[in-house]
């Protein structure tokens, strides 16, 4: 088992790496295309070490009674993702894109596993580590824009990314761990440094989103009494002096970049109009998941609605959405217990906030689709249910006729979903430009 544990660490730790430092995308042509590959190669090694565990248990697989249920909303959450694809105008596309959630779910499954504090840690800190990297690379793009006397452009400034809102999605996740590394004295004034970055970009890249959220779970765990109640206060600190340098930044060579501005880029009437299009069969199944398409006015066709509640009702249905929810609802009340019972257990506390603040910002953004961020949705939820795993468990008779059929539907599952990936891939033609929002692939279009 210490094998299949220090595989999966170094595999995480090699997505976040690959991912987030600004290597040039040696995979593809561009950073989305890049970082879906990767997300790739990571959900099928994972996997691949989930069956393998399978195979070296017993023929007794141990749960934890609350993780039954989660587990079960999962698999329902999954089936009719199933059904609601053959009922799809687009089947194959459909079925592909439920696949790859599901290989999300086995991935969070096997990281729920790693319920030890040095596998939390590791994990931690490299997800820091990279991110980091990425970050002092901006500052110095930072610099070049002042010495050359240019407004402060996102586009310019953010680095590793196609476009800066997937930036920003994954800034969120780590935002929380930073306030977590403020607790350790020898590290505390390069931690504050990189928090006051990382607020200063959301400011430069004018992320309401991601700004409302972090303001969000701040004043939540505040008035849940945090552990890290002074590290909280420390990060608001830090945001003024954030919205300090990026005004005073920002006046040197105005840009028009307006952190209030009160606009909602489409996103109301996006949500507004799929709502609209509700019909019975929404309630029972989706249209199909991940094949949302819409154009408001001229603008090109959004992949996504922006939302995961609007996106999960219109693809997937509203039993999915009840049943996603539930999870959730569960991992979030397991959760507050445990941190309520140990409130020393700063690392599990961190992991909390971190996926409150991913899920808060899902409600206007594409969190839960883009390569990276959905991955550390999952990564961290993964983390989150290890750490307040519970003693009582309930044994599950498993014998090999069904450890073969479980493998059998794996790798028709592997074969089916990396042949289809390929297949879309090939197909887009890059000299034809974006004219589809990301979605799975940078072009949106399905084959």
């Amino acid at each position: 088992m210490k094998t299949q544990k220090l595989t999966t660490i170094t595999l995480l730790i090699a997505f976040f790496s690959l991912s987030l430092l600004p290597f040039i995308p040696l995979l593809s042509y561009d950073y989305h295309n890049h970082q879906r590959i990767l997300q790739i190669a990571l959900l099928l090694g994972l996997s691949f070490i989930f069956a393998i565990n399978l195979y070296i248990q017993k023929n007794v697989i141990y749960l934890e009674k609350e993780n039954i249920n989660i587990t079960a909303f999962f698999l329902i959450f999954i089936f009719i993702g199933v059904i609601s694809s053959i009922f799809s105008d687009e089947i194959i596309f459909s079925l592909f894109y439920t696949s790859h959630i599901f290989l999300l779910v086995i991935a969070l499954s096997l990281i729920s596993s790693l319920n030890d504090k040095s596998s939390a840690l590791i994990l931690i800190y490299a997800l820091v580590i990279a991110h980091t990297g990425l970050v002092l690379v901006c500052l110095l793009n930072i610099i070049f824009t002042l010495f050359e006397q240019q407004p402060l452009n996102p586009y310019i400034i953010y680095s590793g990314f196609i476009n800066i809102r997937f930036f920003n999605q994954v800034q969120v996740f780590v935002l929380p761990f930073l306030i977590l590394l403020l607790k350790f004295k020898d590290i505390q004034r390069i931690v504050f440094f990189v928090l006051f970055l990382n607020l200063l970009l959301i400011l430069i890249g004018q992320a309401r989103g991601a700004l409302l959220s972090f303001l969000v779970i701040s004043l939540l765990a505040l008035i849940l009494k945090s552990t890290l109640k002074k590290q909280i206060f420390t990060g608001l600190i830090c945001l003024t002096l954030s919205l300090i340098a990026f005004y005073s930044l920002n006046s040197l060579n105005p840009g028009g970049a307006d952190i209030t501005r009160t606009s909602t880029s489409g996103r109301i009437d996006l949500w507004l109009t799929t709502l609209n299009n509700f019909t019975f069969k929404h309630i029972f199944i989706g249209n199909g998941p991940g094949i949302f398409e819409m154009s408001l006015g001229s603008s090109a066709p959004f992949s996504h609605p922006h939302n995961s509640i609007v996106e999960t009702l219109n693809e997937w249905g509203g039993i999915a959405l009840i049943c996603l929810s539930t999870a959730v609802y569960l991992t979030i009340k397991k959760a507050a217990y445990h941190i309520k019972r140990y409130q020393k257990d700063i690392i599990t506390e961190s992991l909390f906030y971190s996926f409150l603040i991913g899920i808060t910002y899902s409600f206007c953004s594409g969190v839960h689709v883009m390569p990276v961020s959905q991955t550390l949705l999952f990564i961290i939820w993964g983390l989150l249910l290890a750490r307040v795993r519970k003693r009582d468990k309930v044994t599950v008779s498993i014998n090999n006729y069904w450890k073969i059929i479980i493998t059998i539907i794996l790798i028709i599952g592997w074969c089916f979903y990396l042949n289809k990936a390929i297949h879309i891939y090939n197909s887009i033609d890059p000299d034809k430009g974006y004219i589809y929002g990301p979605r799975f692939w940078s072009v949106g279009q399905r084959i």
